[in-house]
């Protein structure tokens, strides 16, 4: 009975895709069997995405958001909260690694033209969770209210000022002030707590929601090379997930986040101060903007003229799908892969320049030392797990391969 119930199951699914192979079917929606690694950078960024709320949940029960006792907060999850510098590190690290993974991803679709038609809303959707997750970092920058996060923000937070009219409202808005102050973190905290992630939730619901609508990219190839969505192809985004997330608590404890000293408004900033890795590229446009002198009195400032730049370019990448709606698109294809060499290019410049001069906490850096080695001991047993999950995992998904291709040879044979 099990049997013929898993294959009228298997008969239907098959059914639905003859009628469109195309449409999303729900869970047994049909993928191609031979999967790029990119097919797997989305599952990965809502893994990530999981693993933020978790470890942000667990931070948020310790630290006190207010620039007087927000320094020593994190100190305490650092040194005093068991397993605190891990929880901390994790989601330091996974943050870094999801704006990786959601860059990637953005990228993958722009070049192989996915936004087009019908999924140019799931493309908006996207381009919005690009910036949720970008300014997400912003904002999470400021929290550990060091010396080098207080003077980034106060220079983050100052460029949009240059815009006429609305400019020093804009800078007001986040700064809560003319300048950045004590007032300043509550709003970045309230930013990063509250409002980006709800429109992080609704864009990703909606992202979902017009892809089961459109579907993801044509799965390639007969029927044959095709597995269902469900367990098929989530038992391989589950080996993908696990293994990022090993790496990254191996990369937690073998490197933990560091702690600076805490910030002080009136101390001049630290030689060599510069954003996160994430809007170097942006940093070297607007440094190599000063350069411009001959604009100057047209009123053109060099944070000005970089505005101008990223308000073109970012309208470019919004509109694409208006702007590249059919053709092979080779010339957009060369600008995206000329963008993305630039991007990698200016930050690797940037990073292999001198780092930014700033004093660490002693007392933390010690502690953490300590801690650090105790947890070593932790990483043989723990990857002894992964490979046995791993093995767990491929041994299911060579099964499922087998029944999946035998239910589908069947169904086949008896068309014929």
């Amino acid at each position: 009975m099990a049997e013929e119930g898993g294959t009228c199951l298997m008969d239907g699914v098959a059914k639905s895709a003859e009628k469109d192979p195309h449409k999303p079917a729900g869970l047994f929606r049909f993928v191609a069997r031979r999967q790029q690694w990119t097919h797997y950078l989305g599952g990965t960024a809502m893994c990530l995405l999981a693993l933020q709320i978790v470890t942000g949940f667990l931070l948020l029960l310790y630290y006190q958001p207010n620039a007087r006792d927000a320094h020593e907060s994190v100190r305490i999850i650092m040194v005093d909260i068991p397993m605190g510098w891990i929880i901390r590190t994790l989601h330091y690290r996974s943050s870094h690694c999801l704006i990786v993974i959601v860059m990637l991803h953005t990228l993958d679709v722009l070049l192989a033209k996915t936004f087009r038609r019908k999924r140019s809303p799931t493309y908006y959707t996207g381009v919005l969770l690009l910036f949720a997750v970008l300014f997400m970092g912003f904002t999470g920058y400021l929290l550990p209210w060091d010396t080098l996060s207080v003077v980034a923000t106060a220079v983050g937070t100052g460029l949009p000022s240059e815009i006429p009219l609305i400019g020093p409202y804009i800078t007001e808005f986040f700064r809560g002030a003319s300048t950045i102050g004590a007032q300043t973190l509550p709003r970045f905290f309230a930013l990063h707590v509250s409002m980006l992630p709800m429109i992080v939730g609704l864009a990703l619901g909606f992202h979902i929601f017009f892809l089961r609508q459109h579907g993801m990219r044509r799965p390639m190839g007969p029927q044959g090379n095709r597995v269902p969505l469900y367990p098929d192809f989530m038992l391989r985004q589950s080996l993908v997930s696990l293994w990022v997330f090993s790496i990254l608590l191996t990369v937690a404890i073998l490197w933990p986040a560091e702690l600076r000293l805490e910030g002080d408004l009136l101390a001049p900033a630290p030689e060599g101060t510069r954003p996160e890795w994430y809007f170097l590229a942006a940093f070297e446009v607007i440094k190599w903007g000063g350069h411009l002198t001959f604009l100057t009195p047209l009123g053109i400032t060099a944070e000005l003229l970089s505005l101008i730049l990223f308000a073109v370019a970012i309208g470019v990448f919004v509109l694409m799908p208006t702007l590249d709606r059919k053709g092979p698109g080779f010339t957009w294809r060369w600008i995206i892969r000329a963008v993305a060499v630039a991007f990698v290019g200016l930050t690797l410049y940037a990073m292999l320049k001198s780092a930014p001069d700033a004093e660490l906490a002693t007392d933390v850096a010690g502690r953490i030392s300590e801690l650090r080695t105790r947890a070593l001991g932790f990483l043989a047993p723990f990857w002894f797990s992964v490979l046995t999950l791993t093995w767990l995992l491929n041994s299911q998904i060579r099964l499922h391969d087998r029944i999946t291709a035998s239910n589908m040879s069947t169904h086949v044979a008896r068309n014929r």
